[in-house]
């Protein structure tokens, strides 16, 4: 009997993922060379790992006890590369989905460093709305989003990588009254907001109802610089990352809007699946952290000057 670790692990995800295709874009090879590596270990073993049923991949008895085996193995190997082998070695092709927020402000850095820290390992980003990333993430077409949240289920590893002041904002021209606006008041002028997709409108949704927020007349936009351009041209109160837009605001192109509550940080987190099986998705986190920054770059400032 000759078991490899690529069979166990193509075994693995077909089964908690119940589909060739999609094990084989989480593991970035083929739905052909899954099939084969779990016929190869049932060959191997003597007896049938799965059960092909219309809605997915099924195990029978002994694909059950396998995958907890399987699940072991893969831990082990983890173990392994971390006490025993190259320690430091983090290598390999990852897809990182990050909000546009992110894209325009640390995410050259995020790469810049990763580059210099662990020359082996490539990431290729994916720009995109918080849900749409999360989305693609369960589907397995990236390997970790970074997007607002805290929670994202117990399927997933939740890392906090930094916060922002996400406050209302508005152009000086817009007529507001000079006091903080209670939350029903939003409702007597038009709002601005990103399209549905964002995961900021999910991360406030619910502190928006407890308070009472109603917003009548909103305006949907899936550009954040398209969202700039409005509120600063004064068609209604957006809410937006401090750090980001203190430029606008120090030029008397913007000025925030006071409300009773303000909102809370915007938290962002980096989010992967906990079967993940690699020290990558963990140092890419890291160095998220140590990065994160939301504060627009030298060359953003000299664009929104011109």
């Amino acid at each position: 009997m000759n078991v490899t670790f690529k069979q166990l692990e193509a075994f693995y995800f077909s089964v908690t993922l119940a589909s060739f295709s999609a094990a084989a874009t989480k593991l970035h090879t083929t739905q052909s060379a899954m099939s084969k590596r779990i016929n190869e270990l049932e060959q191997a073993l003597g007896v049938q790992l799965v059960h092909r049923m219309p809605k997915g991949l099924v195990p029978t008895h002994a694909g059950s006890r396998l995958l907890i085996l399987a699940q072991d193995a893969m831990r082990l190997r983890e173990r392994i590369a971390a006490e025993v082998g190259q320690a430091d070695e983090v290598a390999g092709t990852y897809r990182i989905g990050v909000t546009e927020l992110i894209a325009l402000t640390w995410l050259t850095e995020l790469i810049r460093e990763l580059k210099r820290r662990y020359p082996a390992l490539q990431v290729e980003p994916v720009v995109d709305a918080g849900m749409n990333l999360f989305d693609d993430l369960e589907a397995n077409k990236i390997d970790l989003a970074i997007l607002p949240g805290t929670f994202w289920g117990d399927a997933y590893k939740t890392v906090e990588v930094g916060r922002v002041e996400d406050l209302w904002m508005a152009s000086p021209r817009l007529a507001l009254p000079d006091r903080p606006l209670k939350p029903e008041e939003f409702a007597d002028y038009p709002v601005l907001e990103q399209s549905v997709g964002s995961a900021k409108n999910t991360y406030y949704g619910p502190w928006r109802r407890e308070h009472g927020f109603r917003f009548r007349k909103v305006f949907l936009t899936n550009s954040l610089t398209v969202l700039r351009e409005l509120t600063i041209e004064g068609l209604g109160i957006s809410q937006l990352a401090l750090d980001y837009f203190a430029p606008d605001i120090e030029r008397g192109l913007l000025r925030v809007v006071r409300s009773e509550p303000m909102p809370p940080p915007l938290v962002y987190s980096a989010v992967f699946r906990n079967d993940a099986f690699t020290r990558a998705l963990d140092v890419i986190a890291e160095v998220s952290q140590r990065v994160c920054d939301f504060r627009r770059g030298p060359h953003d400032l000299a664009a929104a000057a011109s």
